[in-house]
């Protein structure tokens, strides 16, 4: 009987022993997820943080849009844009006008994502970026008449610092989708502000 007993407590300190290491190893896994896991909310507010501590606000005014591309009279609006272009011949003076219709096109994109209009607000924003790529195409043809192209230069180089401040502010509280796209869009500016500094240091 004694033996039976012995044999039967034995198995209950095994599995006591069996439980007490289970639950050592749930407590040391919760304290890892307490340490490395933190509320979204508390993330949220970290990413808040980080984000403004990386915009840079430049100094650089831009023109008021006019009419928004949801109107439906915007496509007047474009068609005179067309004309316009097609009319100026002075490459410095082409750049000029590409850079201001990049810069509307900034502002617009701006008000359409506010507007909850993301898909217009983007495609904007995409166009904003063919006008200011033209506007350096248009500031080499310049450099290579003579003419002088630095104060342009130094306009144009301060507009891509303010394109990628804008266009990281918009980023915020947007859809994974939207923010995708508007980091390419970023990182698009930062390259015209890269191609900008590569034709200033040649000069």
């Amino acid at each position: 009987m004694n033996h039976v007993r012995d044999h039967y407590d034995s198995i209950f300190r095994f599995s006591r022993k069996e439980i007490s290491n289970v639950m050592k190893k749930a407590l040391l896994l919760l304290i890892l997820l307490l340490l490395f896991l933190k509320p979204s909310g508390v993330l949220a507010k970290e990413n808040e943080a980080t984000t403004s501590a990386e915009i840079i606000q430049v100094e650089y005014e831009l023109p008021y849009p006019g009419l928004l591309p949801d109107n439906p009279l915007y496509y007047l609006k474009a068609i005179r844009d067309n004309v316009l272009k097609l009319i100026i011949t002075d490459p410095l003076k082409k750049a000029e006008f590409d850079l201001l219709q990049s810069d509307k096109r900034l502002g617009a994109s701006k008000m359409l994502l506010v507007k909850g209009k993301t898909d217009l607000s983007t495609t904007t924003l995409s166009k904003s970026g063919n006008y200011f790529d033209d506007a350096i195409s248009q500031i080499q043809i310049a450099r290579k008449q003579g003419k002088d192209i630095k104060p342009l230069l130094e306009k144009l180089l301060t507009s891509s610092k303010k394109h990628q401040q804008v266009i990281l502010e918009m980023e915020k509280n947007q859809k994974k989708e939207i923010i995708f796209s508007l980091k390419f869009l970023r990182q698009r500016a930062k390259d015209f502000q890269e191609r900008v500094e590569i034709i200033q240091s040649d000069l």
